[in-house]
């Protein structure tokens, strides 16, 4: 995977990024840690987040006509007041013990001169001095901020200026104009900063904004000079001293060059439990500290978390999406084996829902990168087969011997998919003769959408699929796909864009006749992949509505059942979380219209039935993986029978069918929970018996095992007249190979 396409996955991802008022902010200040520390009453330490930013914070608090203000999110996507973040900063500049800065570095030999002691001046003096390099400021005036000495705080601000340099050795030499640059020779970099009428000596026209050098090698300019406000000049100045760093360095200072867009300053956080607030009143001018707390305390400490709070997987493993696409891209990399790769684990638990994808306000897509990644780790061999082992197995069945395609022309054609029929085969056999009763001129079709090879990562196999599905479709003359799976026809419009795909349950909803008797109330949870098909949902109530159900205003919220992209035996425990997080959202039992939702909820105890079960008279009937394998064929079969074609060769038979088994109900359930089906415990107990091989105890319980690809069975049992007793069962998600 290419490291730009995994990045590109991100989009316009901002997590972690600066708040919209520090993007707004000439200096960037890091507002939301600032206002913590401030809401702690933590006063110093907020005092030195200003201090690290600016270079002198009274000064350019006071000054600075508070653009962050207007980007507080409070305001703008709340409707409250905005945060009083420069009285704030106020507070806290007269609350804080002050100090200046100096670092134990050692002094540099290059020369820095600066022209002009005004406010962005003095900005670029102090940040060179801090790094220890001899700077020389010249002013042609005999003080210093010789543009604010009218300004009723210029004692405030000469004081902030003498603190911040007291720690520091610059040289100061007033009274002193400049007329020519040459006058400067033996400086490695000289920063004009003259001031509002100031001598610009020709060069503001070829100044660059983002790094202040101009046409000539190691000469800056910014400030007044070239037409910014005093703090923008402030800011620029601490800019320029990056650049001139650079430029002593490497001779460029294009390695100083930062991206800055304050078009980020409009990029807000959807808050949708937030409520408006009041700014805090003081009858002083500034906050005293417990004032300042309870003002900063109405900071929403903006940072876009939608899919982190949306999404159980991300804050189970706190990797925000810039890391995760970092791993992914490590992972694509030579590796020696699995157990080196970075986000396994996290790659093969997510249910690639996409619902993190429509909620988030930067356009990123963590399904895609998770879906790369798990495609990739495929393609270099360092992935673990034994996650998706039985669902690919299944997948073969559904989509080889058990797939049934119609011949002829058809306006429509009804594909079930795999899941519905293989739970119980009257949905699909009622909903096409339903279909055939209104008159529609309407073929069914059994296969698979292509979603199990999708989630192991097996892009090959998905590709020869759906152009095997797209062939079929274009025999049929392109009917109208009628769709009973929103999962389906979510990989359809991903994959076959062309085929335009409708819902049973919209034709349902219309042509139905309404029932005479109300039914009970349910809670509808609607499938995560009905989030990209909105009229989906309604077409669901609207036919509730007709069949008689009453429906409670539950909404799932577009949230996965648990079951999306196999996550079960990847990461079992967050499975579990999961299902039982969504069986307790609703107290009403589960109206649902996904045969892999009614699964789960039924597995872990949650009431539920799907809808064309209450619509035909279904009643619900729990089924094994090998009732699943067997009804897929039984449907084949009777579809067949519908369309007028005898199945000349059945295909239900296997060797095991005459192998009489007794299976306890918790041995059975933990089969079921490990995707370990009949066949596969039959099959190993006939292998052991006909090889001899196992382990026998004293009271002669047998254990045997049989590997069926990436997939190691044991079952323990015991003979018994005319069959056996299976005691438990295991699996490992590996192979055990005899040397």
């Amino acid at each position: 995977m290419p490291r730009e396409e995994v990045l590109s996955y991100l989009g316009g991802c901002f997590n972690g990024e600066p708040a919209s008022c520090s993007f707004a902010c000439p200096f960037n200040v890091p507002l939301r840690d600032f206002i913590k520390k401030t809401a702690k009453k933590r006063i110093d330490s907020a005092y030195k987040e200003l201090q690290n930013v600016i270079s002198f914070p009274a000064l350019a608090c006071y000054l600075c006509p508070a653009p962050c203000e207007k980007h507080c999110q409070i305001s703008t996507v709340v409707g409250g007041e905005a945060l009083n973040i420069r009285k704030l900063e106020l507070s806290v500049i007269a609350l804080a013990k002050k100090t200046g800065q100096s670092f134990g570095i050692e002094p540099k030999k290059e020369k820095i001169a600066i022209i002009g002691a005004g406010p962005a001046g003095l900005s670029c003096a102090l940040m060179l001095a801090r790094k220890k390099y001899p700077v020389t400021v010249f002013e042609r005036n005999d003080i210093i901020l010789s543009s604010l000495r009218d300004n009723p705080m210029y004692d405030a601000f000469a004081e902030d200026v003498r603190l911040q340099f007291a720690p520091l050795s610059a040289e100061f030499v007033f009274g002193r104009e400049i007329i020519s640059l040459s006058e400067l020779e033996g400086f490695t970099c000289i920063l004009v900063s003259s001031g509002k009428d100031g001598n610009d000596f020709g060069l503001s026209p070829s100044r660059d904004s983002l790094l202040s050098q101009t046409s000539i090698p190691g000469v800056f300019i910014c400030g007044e000079v070239s037409g910014e406000s005093i703090t923008e000049g402030m800011a620029s100045a601490m800019t320029a001293s990056n650049s001139m760093e650079a430029y002593i360095q490497t001779g460029s200072p294009e390695y100083a060059r930062e991206k800055r867009d304050r078009l980020n300053a409009c990029r807000y956080v959807p808050h949708k439990a937030a409520l408006p607030s009041s700014a805090v009143s003081s009858e002083e001018e500034l906050y005293s500290k417990t004032e300042a707390a309870a003002e900063a305390e109405r900071c929403f400490q903006c940072d876009c978390s939608e899919c982190m709070n949306y999404c159980e997987l991300l804050p189970k493993y706190n990797k925000k999406p810039p890391r995760i696409a970092s791993d992914v891209i490590q992972d694509g990399l030579s590796r020696n084996s699995v157990s080196t790769a970075s986000i396994t684990r996290q790659t093969w638990s997510c249910n690639l829902c996409g619902a993190c994808t429509i909620g988030c306000p930067g356009g990123s897509d963590i399904e895609a990168i998770f879906q790369d990644s798990r495609q990739g780790r495929v393609k270099s061999g360092n992935y673990p087969p034994a996650l998706h082992a039985y669902w690919l197995r299944e997948f073969a069945e559904a989509s080889g011997e058990d797939s049934y395609y119609p011949e002829g022309d058809c306006d429509y054609l009804f594909f079930p998919g795999c899941r519905l029929g293989a739970g119980n085969p009257e949905y699909v056999i009622k909903s096409y003769e339903f279909l055939r009763d209104c008159g529609m001129n309407v073929k069914a079709s059994l296969d698979c959408c292509g979603a199990p090879v999708y989630w192991a990562g097996e892009e090959e196999k998905l590709n020869n699929h759906i152009e095997k599905l797209r062939e079929k479709w274009k025999s049929l003359n392109e009917p109208t796909v009628i769709t009973a799976c929103a999962s389906c026809r979510k990989m359809l419009r991903k994959f076959l864009p062309e085929m335009k795909t409708i819902s049973l349950y919209g034709i349902l909803a219309e042509k139905l006749p309404a029932a005479s008797a109300a039914k009970k109330e349910y809670s509808v949870f609607d499938p995560c992949a009905a989030s990209f098909f909105p009229e989906m949902k309604d077409e669901v109530r609207a036919l509730s509505e007709k069949a008689g159900i009453t429906v409670s205003d539950f909404s799932s919220g577009g949230k996965c059942c648990g079951f999306g992209g196999h996550m079960s035996l990847a990461n079992p425990e967050l499975y579990n979380e999961l299902r039982a997080s969504r069986s307790n959202a609703s107290e009403k039992p589960y109206l649902v219209y996904c045969a892999n939702c009614l699964d789960t909820f039924r597995s872990g105890g949650k009431e539920a039935v799907h809808i064309l079960g209450e619509v035909f008279g279904i009643d619900y009937e729990r089924t094994t993986l090998s009732d699943k394998r067997r009804n897929r064929k039984l449907l084949r079969r009777e579809i067949m029978k519908l369309d007028g074609i005898s199945e000349d060769n059945p295909t239900d038979m296997n060797i095991t069918d005459d192998i009489k088994l007794v299976i306890p109900i918790d041995v059975s359930e933990k089969a079921e929970a490990l995707l370990i089906p009949g066949e596969d415990i039959k099959s190993a107990i006939i292998s052991a018996e006909n090889s001899g091989e196992g382990l026998v105890n004293s009271e002669g319980e047998v254990l045997c095992t049989k590997s069926f690809g990436a997939v190691t069975v044991w079952v323990k049992y015991r003979r018994t007249d005319g069959g056996f007793e299976v005691l438990s069962v295991y699996s490992h998600r590996m192979s055990v190979k005899e040397d």
